[in-house]
């Protein structure tokens, strides 16, 4: 007598959903949201091929070079094996938390991270960008519905939990897994990767910076999603019961059978791509609790210099921050008025909020030291900024409202709004065409404008090394 294999229903339907979405069309507003996803993912790298991460990337890259074949790495063009790509283009992605985000009901991820491991597959293969668009809209529909149903962070595991289940939907489509394949690549994708939420511990590490692995951490995930494929692939099968398991990953999580069965019933629901539009992006360089008090700062410098004041004049500046913003900008920051680190810096609401007023905007550079440290600067954080707490907090909980006022106590308000790219609030390619310009700087303008072109022409490249090739200078 034969032993019968026990089965996993949550592994079965999430394979099945991979493939029912072969037959989804592609249409004009899953093109359009896949060329910002890629615009902007290729700024915010462009921007950070100076950091520290990305330098030690590099560094590890020079180990393991490949002749020929693999993937690239997007700036500076070291050709390495597809899953260290997929690996070492996440640092500078994720280097000044500047890529796009998705705050679900329970969880929350950074969809894009997905596509270090999508391109570097696509360029390997030859694949052009409409396979790129379609792999990208699959994962990230598999990322917005479990960050509505799964909390990574209740059980003490860390977000790339959920994206590389986006990740090896992606990655396994682009390879052509079938039904059984895509069985064998989830399980062994999620027995393999259990990241620790210890990255997002806020805990400064000995160069007062937040810890370098919080860059690698959602790529190595990309990268486990890469290997668990090409295995599956192989015939190399996984645990028999990884989601529904004793030890699985459902348990792990300590995700509860209701929550589980929405969640699948979310995915069995689809009909066609409409996570791809669902995340938001970020207008400048800090986390989402900050982009509304940035944007109201603006608002107000713009409205105090319409009366013909100058910055140098203000008397007071109170900011008013939605609950959320509170405690993880103020309370729990360590001396937030006199930040001695950069990364101090974008976690500290006043000194956020004081640099948009003094520089009239935000750029990965208005955190460094020599800026850190402008006499004007100093002069509002010594005295002249308060941060209140905002009662009832917005349903976003992300909302701050600054207000400046003059020594005759007139006040000069920039509202409490939330920031273009912020969930519901649409962000428009032009937009994201700037930041994609602040990025590269100035320097690099010609290199922009054809690499703008190229992602604008997403839908025709047929190569999608020919996309590569203009990211490398």
């Amino acid at each position: 007598m034969h032993a019968v294999s026990p089965n996993d229903a949550f592994l079965d339907r999430l394979a099945a959903f991979c493939i029912r979405s072969r037959r989804f069309e592609i249409d004009a507003a899953c093109r359009e949201a896949v060329r910002k996803i890629v615009l902007d993912s290729f700024g915010v790298v462009l921007g950070a091929l100076d950091h520290r991460a990305a330098r030690c990337a590099r560094k590890f890259a020079a180990c393991f070079p490949v002749p020929a074949g693999g993937a690239r790495l997007w700036g500076t063009g070291e050709r390495v094996g597809i899953e260290h790509a997929a690996l070492l283009n996440s640092p500078p992605l994720r280097a000044y938390d500047f890529n796009d985000f998705y705050l679900g009901r329970l969880g929350g991820a950074h969809p894009s991270d997905i596509l270090t491991g999508v391109i570097a597959v696509a360029e390997s293969a030859g694949a052009g960008g409409r396979e790129v668009t379609r792999a990208l809209c699959l994962g990230y529909e598999m990322i917005v519905a479990m960050s509505d149903y799964i909390d990574p962070d209740r059980a003490g595991w860390d977000y790339p939990c959920l994206t590389a289940l986006g990740a090896t939907a992606a990655v396994g489509d682009m390879l052509e897994l079938d039904h059984a394949q895509f069985r064998q690549a989830f399980s062994i994708t999620v027995n393999a990767n259990y990241p620790s939420l210890e990255a997002e511990s806020s805990e400064f590490d000995a160069h007062g910076e937040l810890t370098m692995w919080k860059r690698f951490n959602g790529g190595d995930g990309v990268r486990h999603s890469i290997y668990a494929c090409h295995l599956a692939k192989c015939g190399v099968e996984g645990v028999v019961r990884p989601f529904e398991g004793k030890f699985g990953y459902l348990a792990k999580l300590q995700v509860t059978p209701d929550e589980a069965e929405q969640a699948m019933r979310r995915i069995e629901g689809i009909e066609r791509f409409e996570g791809i539009d669902r995340g938001s992006f970020k207008r400048w360089p800090v986390g989402s609790r900050a982009q509304s008090a940035i944007q109201s700062a603006l608002r107000a410098r713009a409205a105090w210099q319409q009366a013909g004041r100058s910055s140098g004049t203000i008397a007071k500046v109170t900011v008013h921050a939605d609950p959320g913003v509170y405690r993880h900008l103020y309370e729990i920051r360590v001396d937030p008025f006199a930040p001695r680190t950069r990364e101090a810096a974008d976690h500290s609401l006043p000194y956020i909020v004081a640099a948009a007023l003094v520089q009239g905007g935000i750029s990965p550079a208005s955190f460094e030291a020599p800026l850190r440290e402008s006499p004007e600067l100093r002069r509002l954080l010594d005295g002249r900024v308060r941060v209140v707490q905002a009662e009832p907090a917005s349903p976003s909980n992300l909302l701050s409202e600054v207000v400046i006022e003059d020594e005759a106590g007139n006040r000069w308000s920039g509202g409490r709004e939330a920031a273009p790219g912020s969930a519901g609030v649409p962000i428009s390619f032009d937009t994201l065409v700037e930041k994609f310009k602040e990025n590269l700087g100035a320097g690099r303008a010609a290199q922009a404008e054809a690499l703008i072109l190229a992602v604008a022409n997403l839908d025709a490249c047929v190569d999608i090394r020919k996309l590569v090739d203009e990211t490398v200078a």
